[in-house]
């Protein structure tokens, strides 16, 4: 015997086939209503059909050919017009409480839940008020449809009744166009949400901590497919980082904005390789939490990972490639079009892809894994609200960050040369200092063959940077759990980030 959940999720698979079904009888009643060969079947319906014993055929010739098949795309197929007709009376018949239970369930966040249950059961124009209007119409126009469907549709024998069912639907073909509009419109603004905010218990497990953001995998648990079949989660396939809050949807809309056409860039115009990404968001009491997802790559084969076991030469052809890519960037900004991209190119951004198993060689590629961030420019004007950047700053030291840092430390981004200077610096913090006189000299070289800068990186830059890079974040972490303890044990309230042990520096 089925739970209530199956049943519900069966019924809203059959809701969601009947919806493919109903566009497509929307599709030829509006091409229908517009047609002037509809007004001139419904002025010539007498002489559309001759008299064939006791029933009727139609006739080929008059009014004409085009106006019969207008008439045969109307009443549609006989399977299509009953799935849509068992849909309607499967959710006419539908406990209704069993329904809203199975949502506040599923959808954690309440409003969410009820605005969903009002689409299919709410007063006024609900799914449920729309079926009830269509399921007497469509009981009435079964069996012509049938017999229309039946054979040749000039072949076909009608009745008395089916002429009159045929009538009644040339006549009300607006008011069963609005009813589709409205139905297939209401549906459309359920599935958005619904697909998105289905959430069965699942668990999550952390990955790693970066400086600012965490990122986390799920272990377990289900969700819907696009035809609703329940899957299982594969928690080998997504990654998810968990972004600072979103004050709301419209903010939301425009980071996925971003979040898609930076990697649309990067892929299309640059040629730099970006795993498949998405992003899930959830309303919650004065904000929006948001999870950039991306397809798991594989960890082992992480730039930094990699680095921390590679001998000296292997490690200088990984720089290269990373460089290779770096001048992919530098060129595409140098060419001067209205967009500037900026990217953080330290190793464990990249994901090395060999192509050869077990080598690493000039032939490998690189997957480039931090679009989370994404940086760019349109004739001038940053995409990214980078206010993201600080809302996990400690609250205290946001005007500081803001007026005196965000800046430069963006800006960093979209020059290739800092960008270079910042991935090897961290080879202190990838406890690979030996390999930064090697790193240097091999950047140097690729820049000033290649037209990058002809102000070579000398050892003392790199570690002037990293002493200063790392008290910053050093000092941003301690503040954090300064915050942290002042919002939580002073305040009383929750601390809506999650914060690393000690990152070793």
């Amino acid at each position: 015997m089925k739970s209530a959940t199956e049943r519900t999720i069966s019924f809203l698979r059959r809701a969601d086939g009947a919806f493919r079904l109903k566009l497509r009888r929307l599709r030829f009643f509006r091409l229908a209503s517009v047609n002037s060969e509809t007004r001139r079947l419904a002025e010539g319906f007498g002489g559309l059909f001759t008299r064939d014993g006791d029933l009727y055929r139609i006739r080929v010739a008059a009014p004409g050919h085009a106006a019969s098949n207008i008439l045969r795309n109307m009443l549609g197929k006989n399977e299509e017009v009953e799935e849509i007709l068992l849909a309607d009376q499967e959710l006419l018949s539908l406990d209704r409480d069993a329904f809203r239970a199975f949502l506040g369930d599923v959808i954690k966040n309440e409003a969410a839940a009820k605005n969903l249950y009002r689409i299919f059961f709410g007063f006024g124009v609900s799914l449920a008020n729309l079926a009830a209007q269509r399921v007497p119409y469509l009981e009435r126009y079964l069996p012509t449809t049938l017999r229309a469907d039946a054979a040749d549709f000039h072949e076909a024998r009608f009745s008395g009744e089916d002429i009159v069912n045929i009538r009644h639907l040339i006549d009300n073909l607006d008011l069963i166009t609005d009813n589709l509009e409205a139905d297939t419109r209401l549906y459309r603004e359920f599935i958005r949400d619904f697909r998105r905010l289905y959430r069965e218990k699942a668990g999550l497990s952390i990955i790693g901590y970066g400086e600012i953001s965490t990122v986390m995998k799920v272990e377990k648990g289900r969700y819907l497919d696009e035809n609703f079949e329940l899957k299982k989660i594969d928690s080998t396939k997504w990654i998810w980082k968990k972004m600072p809050p979103f004050t709301g949807l419209d903010e939301v809309r425009e980071y996925d904005r971003v979040y898609r056409e930076y990697r649309e860039v990067l892929v299309h115009e640059v040629g730099i390789r970006v795993p498949a990404q998405m992003i899930s968001y959830f309303p919650r009491e004065g904000f929006v939490a948001v999870y950039a997802g991306q397809e798991r790559a594989d960890f082992s084969m992480i730039g930094n990972v990699l680095v921390k076991k590679l001998e000296e030469h292997e490690a200088g052809t990984l720089l290269l490639l990373v460089l290779w890519e770096l001048l992919k960037v530098y060129q595409f900004n140098a060419a001067g079009g209205h967009i500037l991209l900026g990217l953080d190119g330290q190793l464990s951004n990249w994901v090395l892809l060999p192509a050869e198993k077990g080598k690493l060689s000039h032939n490998d590629s690189l997957l480039y894994i931090d679009t989370s961030s994404p940086l760019y420019r349109v004739d001038g004007k940053e995409q990214l609200d980078t206010e993201i950047f600080i809302r996990n700053a400690p609250s205290f030291l946001r005007f500081f960050i803001r007026k005196f840092f965000l800046k430069e430390v963006v800006d960093r981004y979209y020059d290739m040369r800092s960008v270079i200077v910042d991935l090897i610096a961290n080879l202190h913090k990838e406890k690979r200092p030996d390999l930064i006189k090697g790193f240097i000299e091999i950047a140097n070289d690729f820049m000033r063959e290649k037209g990058m800068s002809d102000r070579p990186i000398t050892s003392r830059e790199i570690d002037k940077y990293y002493s200063g890079d790392a008290f910053i974040w050093k000092f941003f972490q301690f503040s954090r759990r300064v915050d942290r303890f002042i919002i939580e044990k002073i305040l009383r309230k929750k601390y809506h980030y999650r914060l690393p042990e000690t990152i070793e520096r």
